[in-house]
């Protein structure tokens, strides 16, 4: 899937369409990769992949394989030029005319047909629920008495005595004094050059981080991202007026590296500039994102002053170009835990240069800053009741809490909610089947968009799975059973097929799909979804014998997909604790929310590390019969 605005590529790398990507090898000659329907050309040459040259170029193409060609999901049409092999030998197309980009090299200059990604959301305001404590980030406007040959002192003596009594220096965030260090002194002098009447001074908690001649104040901006391994959100804040102004999502072009983080991972040591690649390819979907945002709400980005960032450990570290590989090694521990507040220039972020990057604390291992963030938006870590926090993302983070004890663990909750790992899914965009229901009469869907079904997305594919398991043609171990599609209206028996021995069952026939394909539930999609279930429901077993809450919990399900799964089909197939529906609620975009909630309180981001260092992690492998129970828990539940 392609970025839906390739101008706005253009306009953050510059016309240098490779200088931030990936090291590439020096090609023994240069072709031009034109994709059709754009006016980006990007280089190519046949010493590396069409995926590869995409990557470089600031193209994201998803393949969740990493480039292995197994998953098939990066297939591009070639109507010009010619592609082959890696030992330059022709290379057949597959279904519908298309080709895996991670499996073909240029052979001359070509261009290329991709699929249109979900468009970004623009425009739209969010309401973030803060008290009326103290803003982490807010301007102080001084009229500064200069010094006199009688009256002496230094300017910064004299910007210190300027400001008000209450902003004493204090804090999480804080450093030792008011322009106290070199960057802050020479922007000073510069600033006093002209002895302008009114200073403004930016503050971060109590910390000076920006000093500009006249008021300024009316002009205060700050960012909160949320950088999920598959898609990537941000929200541009008016500090002043305390409220999200824009919000703009992309697809983490990371997932063109792999879908899930240990791939990512992996890639970082055994692809040439893994980690610098990863960290570019991130860094600059924060900038276009900012670009975005900034275009929407028709500001400059040196309105921007402060930015949060939340995402899991994997995420948090890539972004700092920090390798992650202590976390698939024993004893599976994060690099870090907390990070100073970094400059702009650190992580190559076009806002004020004089402005602050604040990355959001990390919990433990596989449990990040998103949880962190996750746990302030839902008030978590101060609730006076049981309550059990569930991110149905790429990777599954539960936290069960009684605002005494926290208690996290992580699973690979995986990629199949993003439509990674089964044949016919695909991310929430336009085609992607939300909602089936099996009938006498045969199958409703409900499809985003107004067009032909595409494929199944993560709500979409649960759904189909329970009413299949509903309809017994999927029994408790989670095989298709003929004899009890036999007992279907003849509509429904027809839907259950073997082909080339696997079993699937037709969801949408071919001649009313996009592709003029079937869209079907495979066997396999089956035991994928076994797998994430199991270790959703078993980790949130661990967790309640931590605390053994007493009578009724609430259960608050986060994330992306958490927002769209049916409850019903949720507790159908067993991925959530016997319950009444009614108990369990939606948080949305937890992580999100909470990145946005410690950029406008000083006292949530305090709150932020405090349950940071708060939480007691729990590592499910390392528990007693964890895989004797993970096994048991494969099964559905009996309806």
């Amino acid at each position: 899937m392609v970025s839906s605005d390739l101008s706005l590529i253009g306009y953050c790398m510059g016309n240098d369409n490779t200088k931030e990507g990936l090291p590439m090898i020096e090609p023994s000659a240069t072709y031009t990769l034109h994709i059709e329907g754009n006016d980006l050309y990007l280089p190519c040459s046949r010493d590396k992949t069409v995926l590869r040259a995409l990557i470089d170029g600031g193209v994201f193409l998803e393949a969740n394989c990493g480039g292995r060609g197994t998953c098939g999901k990066c297939k591009i049409q070639v109507p010009q030029g010619q592609v082959t092999d890696k030992n330059g030998l022709a290379v057949q197309p597959g279904s519908e005319n298309t080709y895996l980009a991670c499996q073909v090299y240029p052979q001359g200059d070509i261009t290329i047909v991709l699929k249109k990604e979900q468009a970004s959301q623009k425009g739209q305001t969010t309401e973030i629920r803060v008290d009326d404590s103290m803003p982490l980030v807010r301007k102080v406007v001084l009229a500064p008495a200069y010094p006199t040959v009688d009256n002496h002192y230094s300017l910064q003596e004299m910007i210190q005595q300027a400001l008000p009594a209450q902003t004493a220096v204090t804090g999480c965030l804080a450093g030792t004094g008011f322009i106290d260090n070199a960057a802050m002194l020479r922007r000073l002098s510069e600033v006093v050059e002209t002895k302008p009447e009114l200073i403004t001074i930016t503050l971060l908690e109590q910390q000076a981080i920006a000093v500009e001649a006249h008021d300024t104040s009316k002009v205060l901006y700050g960012v909160a991202f949320d950088i999920g391994t598959t898609t990537v959100v941000g929200m541009l804040i008016d500090l002043n007026a305390r409220q999200v102004v824009a919000v703009c999502s992309r697809n983490n072009p990371q997932a063109s590296m792999g879908a899930d983080v240990i791939s990512r991972i992996q890639a970082t040591h055994e692809l040439l500039g893994g980690l610098e690649g990863l960290s570019q390819l991130i860094r600059r979907c924060l900038k276009q994102i900012i670009a975005e945002l900034c275009c929407t709400a028709a500001i400059i980005p040196d309105n921007i002053y402060a930015v949060t960032i939340a995402g899991n450990a994997t995420m948090s570290h890539l972004v700092l170009e920090i390798s992650p590989s202590t976390l698939v090694r024993k004893p599976y521990a994060a690099l870090f835990k907390y990070m100073a507040p970094l400059n702009p220039q650190d992580m190559e972020l076009e806002i004020n240069p004089q402005g602050k990057i604040v990355v959001l604390p990390n919990i433990a291992s596989f449990v990040g800053s998103d949880t962190t963030a996750a746990i302030l938006a839902v008030d978590q870590d101060i609730a006076e009741t049981p309550l059990l926090l569930v991110d149905l993302g790429t990777n599954g983070e539960m936290v069960i809490g009684d605002g005494q004890q926290l208690y996290a663990c992580s699973t690979a909750a995986g990629p199949a909610f993003e439509g990674a790992h089964i044949r016919d899914g695909m991310r929430a965009a336009d085609g992607a089947i939300t909602d089936v229901v099996l009938t006498a009469q045969g199958i409703q869907v409900q499809v985003i968009g107004n067009g032909k079904p595409v494929g199944l997305c993560g709500s979409g594919i649960v759904k189909a799975v329970a009413e299949l398991v509903k309809a017994g043609i999927i029994n408790g171990s989670g095989r298709f059973t003929s004899a009890a599609a036999a007992k279907l209206p003849p509509g429904l028996q027809a839907r259950l097929r073997n082909q080339d021995g696997q079993w699937e069952f037709v969801l949408v026939e071919g001649a009313d799909s996009a592709s003029g394909a079937d869209i079907s539930i495979t066997q396999a999609d089956i035991r994928q979804i076994q797998l994430v279930k199991s270790s959703i429901y078993t980790g949130i077993e661990f967790l309640m014998e931590k605390l053994n809450p007493d009578g009724e919990m609430a259960i608050y399900l986060a994330g992306a997909f958490g927002n769209y799964i049916d409850i019903d089909s949720a507790l159908a197939i067993g991925m959530l604790p016997v319950c009444k529906k009614e108990l369990v609620c939606s948080a949305g975009n937890a992580a999100g929310t909470g990145a946005a909630q410690a950029l406008l309180s000083a006292e949530k981001m305090q709150r932020c590390f405090a349950i940071a260092g708060k939480v007691n992690y729990l590592e499910l492998a390392a528990q007693p019969g964890f895989q004797q129970r993970f096994l048991s828990n494969l099964a559905f539940p009996r309806l």
